[in-house]
């Protein structure tokens, strides 16, 4: 190999991209930040054995497992009589979900998705709770404690209702009724009335409510996660929507929105927590804890609601509040039934991209039903993307191959008016002119392309229906094609026949790269190859289909231009 100045600059170029990429990927949104967590003030529990639950093959909890998830001297302070602890939990459930509550403590302590699986594909995941207060619990800034379980009962297998006798720190008492029922695949009605029993008026300086924590995916259900989202987010009465990071900086965690809060969730890559009160709260209400995984790497979980503020209820009376409570994978079918807003939290894409790649997922989801495979969908959908950009992208080539017929006569004017190059830029421009060529005729159209391919990339990356779906010889969509390991390599076919393709493409690709552009250029199908390796089946798939479409356009352009040339040949003859 000759290492003339221009391999050098290539190899330079290259060494560049490779110490950059990870910060722009990150700055992206690509891949995660690093994770530092420092103990928020607002943590109540810090759970050093919370990790162990990923290994955790039980979905069904008892009692005396579940008070492990809280401190003894936690679930104590909150109960009179500690034999109420001993109470057996009440489950409701349908085919999707299955939510388990703690009579004594009055909240959620696990929800179970039957249908969706671990990485081990045969343990539920289930959202645990580990918080305190706990999810779905009715707290408030002063805590209450539980005298006596007055009503423990099941309607069905879908609804329960729970009535205690609660007292104040000054010990007024007071009735606190939960009732939940299952309505719909992941979605459950909730009503919480608290009826004053004692003889003067009782003053609430608030009533809040958590949904249930939602950790990392990696940590959820171990599986390997390229880019995830974590955050809480919400939606005002103002209809301004708003996310704020798990694992960011806590000043930005501790923001309070000014506005009453219509729906407040907790979401990470695939699955949420959503409250829809039926009254808005009159504020958000977040929480993180901090936890460690099996590699004993620290990281947040998260939790969201909402309060409401200053509650007065006069003796013998009764106030109540209701809403809406979704657990669930983030589908958007699913999300538009508990608010035409929810989809907002899908974090397909950022900024405007995110319409176009809900747009693109919904059009995956269509096309699924026709065709009964998401592979197959994912095929058909980027034929039809490919075959809408056919013009535009006929229209660059033919740009290209203008550009690179006059780069011997742009070549031998540059030679000529090297000394001068206002007369040499002037002369190039008056070339293009006579030519009648565009020397961004070739980027202009491509660039326009940009915005959807990036939409659809980031669409197979984020959605859920991907997730355990296998294809071919792939066994899950949403994770690298993986059919045997050599020498601890793993072996890709997908990754690997992009490259391949991407090199044929280059091959057939008009240019007018200068010698070193194109030197730079054989050697991207390497970096690409290095960086992109472990990339979803499903990204791949959309990817090496899209390459094959674009040999084809060529071959099929090439061979056109051929003829046309041959007419003309014909004609002048």
């Amino acid at each position: 190999m000759k290492f003339d100045k221009e391999t050098i600059a290539a190899f330079v170029v290259c060494v560049a991209v490779l110490l950059l990429w990870t910060p722009f990927c990150r700055m992206m949104g690509w891949m995660p930040e690093e994770k530092k967590p420092v103990v928020s003030e607002q943590t109540a529990v810090v759970d050093k054995k919370a990790g162990s639950d990923a290994g955790q093959k039980k979905s069904e909890l008892k009692p005396a497992a579940a008070a492990q998830l809280k401190t003894p001297q936690e679930a104590a302070s909150r109960v009179s009589n500690s034999k109420l602890l001993n109470i057996p939990f009440q489950s409701i459930a349908n085919n999707n979900i299955k939510m388990t509550f703690s009579p004594a403590e009055g909240d959620c302590k696990q929800v179970v998705f039957k249908n969706y699986f671990k990485a081990d594909r045969k343990t539920a995941i289930s959202l645990k709770n580990g918080i305190s207060p706990g999810a779905l619990e009715v707290f408030g800034k002063k805590q209450w404690k539980v005298i006596a379980v007055v009503d423990n009962s099941k309607t069905g297998n879908d609804s329960y209702r729970l009535v205690r006798k609660m007292a104040t720190v000054s010990g007024q008492e007071f009735f606190l009724s939960q009732e939940w029922k299952i309505i719909d695949d992941f979605m459950a009605d909730y009503k919480v009335t608290v009826k004053n029993i004692s003889g003067k008026p009782l003053e609430f300086e608030d009533f809040s409510m958590l949904g249930n924590p939602v950790p990392p995916m990696a940590q959820l259900s171990n599986d390997q996660i390229r880019r995830e989202t974590h955050s809480v987010d919400y939606l005002t009465t103002d209809s301004s929507f708003g996310d704020i990071s798990i694992d960011g900086k806590q000043s930005k965690f501790d923001y309070q929105p000014d506005a009453k809060i219509k729906w407040s969730a907790v979401t990470n890559k695939y699955f949420t927590a959503i409250l829809v009160p039926a009254k808005p709260f009159d504020k958000l209400v977040k929480k993180r804890i901090e936890r460690q995984d099996k590699d004993q790497k620290g990281y947040f979980v998260g939790a969201s609601g909402g309060l409401y503020s200053q509650v007065s209820i006069q003796p013998g009376k009764e106030v109540s509040f209701s809403g809406k409570y979704y657990c669930g994978p983030k589908v958007i079918s699913e999300l538009k039934k508990v608010d035409s807003s929810a989809s907002k939290l899908m974090h397909l894409a950022w900024g405007p991209l995110d319409w176009i790649a809900r747009i693109m997922l919904n059009a995956l989801v269509w096309l699924k039903s026709f065709c009964g495979s998401y592979g197959w969908s994912i095929i058909i959908i980027t034929i039809i993307v490919r075959l809408i950009f056919w013009p535009i992208t006929q229209k660059a080539n033919s740009s290209m191959k203008k550009m690179q017929t006059l780069q011997p006569k742009i070549k031998e004017l540059r030679e000529k008016y090297k000394d001068d190059s206002q007369v040499m830029n002037a002369k190039v421009m008056e070339l293009y002119r006579q030519e009648k060529v565009n020397p961004l005729g070739g980027c202009l159209p491509i660039l326009l392309q940009i915005p959807v391919f990036i939409a659809l990339y980031q669409t197979l990356d984020g959605a859920v229906e991907l997730r355990q779906v296998p294809f071919w010889w792939a066994a899950d969509l949403a994770k690298p094609d993986t059919v045997a390991v050599l020498f601890g390599l793993p072996i890709n076919p997908l990754i690997l026949a992009m490259v391949g393709l991407m090199v044929v493409q280059q091959r057939l690709t008009p240019s007018a790269m200068d010698p070193m552009q194109q030197k730079m250029m054989l050697l991207m199908p390497v970096v690409m190859l290095f960086f992109l390796y472990s990339l979803p089946s499903g990204l791949t798939l959309y990817w090496t289909v899209s390459q094959i479409l674009s040999i084809v356009q060529l071959l099929v352009q090439q061979k056109l231009t051929s003829g046309e040339k041959t007419k003309n040949i014909k004609k002048t003859a």
